[in-house]
């Protein structure tokens, strides 16, 4: 199971929950998961390692310890049996709908991050609120800081208090009404 083939909406009777793992478990808990057919997204990034002679790629998660679960209470309960749970986010309705929002954008980017470079960042630095009007990403909105001569865009997942930034062209984007 591909998690960029995952959809991402409402579920009736479900709840997208971000779930906190213990440390470097978050791939254990997918997989565990998957083999109890609960819907997840554990979004990926390239990550490429140098050792002497040898060039290394791998692929972690864009936000180390959570993975998203679509979960009801029996779901959590059985996926707590995974060991590898330390808890979840408790989700209010309105809450949930922001971060399938997010969610939706994050896999745009991880879609993106195959051809380029995607920095995963702690907290959102303040900046004009713009809207991308071209390319993979057109229609996604979030918070720019200049880098030289392009944007770095910064979508935010605020319910994690972190965001995924890349570098876009200066002319893919527009101030957001």
């Amino acid at each position: 199971m591909n998690e960029l083939d995952v959809e991402i909406k409402k579920m009736p009777g479900l709840v997208w929950t971000p779930v906190r793992t213990k440390p470097r478990q978050e791939k254990k808990l997918a997989e565990f998961c998957v083999s109890r057919s609960v819907n997840l997204y554990l979004p990926l990034k390239k990550s490429v390692r140098r050792y002497r002679r040898r060039v290394c790629e791998f692929q972690v998660p864009m936000f180390p310890g959570y993975v998203f679960c679509a979960l009801d209470e029996n779901l959590y309960q059985d996926i707590v049996l995974s060991g590898a749970i330390v808890y979840r986010v408790k989700m209010t309705p309105e809450l949930e709908e922001g971060l399938i929002r997010d969610l939706i954008a994050l896999r745009d980017f991880e879609i993106m991050a195959r051809e380029c470079e995607v920095v995963v960042k702690p907290e959102i630095v303040s900046g004009k609120r713009v809207k991308v009007c071209r390319g993979p990403l057109r229609g996604v909105t979030g918070i720019v800081e200049k880098r030289g001569d392009g944007v770095m865009l910064s979508v935010g997942v605020e319910i994690l208090g972190q965001s995924v930034s890349t570098a876009l062209d200066i002319e893919d984007v527009e101030l957001e009404d």
